[in-house]
């Protein structure tokens, strides 16, 4: 079949147009990218005003997460701001049941813990946004694919005891020293319903073996819910130790004046990012990318590691030292080797970590 001229003018036409047209779609899938303050974000700023919340759920303690609020309130004040906090357990089988009851009231969520975060993944809870700060984060601290959630911080444990009810001579120096019958119905942790727990459980069992805690539950441990808790009692002496001791709660009470020691064992220190992401139909969803963008900014992350309320280290390539003038670098972290094996012990570490608490 022969093509008259039209034929062919027509056909060279459609084909000089078909870059223009694929560069377009390019362009309107890449989403604007804009510079605020000293940050870039992908959100439009201006429809984040418009909408003028953002609701935020988070496993911190109250003073932590209105601190975090706040600082953003202060760049932001056309944008108001509320939230839910629970610990990550709690918090996840809350916003789950919101939304199998087709309530969608979260924006922004994290969660201390990988496990929900994968699987709230797995059930298409995640908004994919690719923030424009991710590139100042390892690939290792993305979800994959990237935007659905990204590590804000790391948060580490060590032991931490009174020293008015422990003399120096007494004093843990290694994890194995917890198990000393001396600290018997003196001694603390969290419940089964913190991430950070669920840690330092697969960390130390990979480390001391499965009876290691079976030989803990011996102590008698009493269980709370949050760090401030932990470290209130210890410091008015109601337990002598704290095995499940951050670093950002010993430094905050130690602070204070509070007559307690950190220890650091040397086989290292259980750690757990945290997990920070824009939540699927989120009801002010360009205030909620606004917020993401921000917090994982340098901007954002002087809030999280700097404010000794949170204290968690940052993971940025260019992420300068904690207020105490450690890095995260200066610590022997302990985090779990396959992220997979850990995910899949969550039910286990629940079962045995509610025995070992007598519920």
């Amino acid at each position: 079949m022969r093509l008259s001229r039209r034929d062919l003018l027509k056909s060279s036409a459609l084909l000089a147009a078909a870059p223009l047209v694929a560069a377009a779609r390019e362009t309107a899938a890449q989403p604007r990218v804009s510079k605020v303050h000293d940050f870039q974000t992908a959100a439009d700023v201006a429809k984040a005003e418009q909408e003028g919340e953002i609701v935020y759920y988070g496993h911190d303690g109250e003073a932590g997460i209105g601190t975090l609020l706040d600082a953003f309130k202060k760049d932001f004040p056309r944008i108001k701001t509320s939230y839910t906090r629970l610990q990550t357990g709690a918090l996840y089988a809350k916003i789950t049941a919101e939304r199998a009851a087709g309530r969608n009231v979260c924006d922004v969520l994290q969660l201390s813990d990988i496990s929900p975060a994968v699987d709230f993944q797995k059930k298409g809870g995640w908004d994919t946004h690719v923030s424009p700060e991710l590139t100042a984060y390892k690939r290792d601290y993305q979800s994959s694919p990237a935007g659905h959630f990204t590590w804000a911080g790391v948060t580490f444990a060590g032991i931490a005891y009174n020293k008015g009810k422990v003399t120096a001579e007494q004093a843990p120096k290694e994890w194995k020293d917890i198990l000393k019958p001396a600290y018997r119905d003196g001694v603390s942790a969290k419940l089964s319903t913190s991430g950070m727990q669920h840690a330092q459980w697969f960390t130390l069992r990979k480390l001391y073996g499965n009876d290691f805690w079976q030989e803990f539950a011996k102590q008698r441990p009493k269980g709370f819910d949050s760090r401030a808790q932990l470290f209130d009692r210890l410091s008015k002496g109601d337990d002598r130790m704290c095995v499940l001791a951050e670093y950002a709660g010993y430094t905050l009470f130690k602070e204070k004046g509070a007559d307690i020691e950190f220890v650091a064992p040397p086989d290292g220190l259980p750690a757990t990012p945290i997990f920070l992401g824009v939540v699927n139909k989120a009801p002010h969803p360009e205030a909620a990318r606004l917020f993401v963008d921000w917090a994982l900014s340098r901007r954002g992350q002087a809030i999280y590691q700097n404010e000794k309320i949170l204290l968690y280290g940052s993971l940025r390539n260019d992420a300068g030292p904690m207020p105490t003038g450690k890095r995260l670098a200066d610590f022997k972290l302990l985090f779990p080797s396959d992220w997979t094996e850990y995910q899949a012990s969550h039910p286990t570490f629940v079962k045995e970590w509610n025995g070992i608490m007598g519920l």
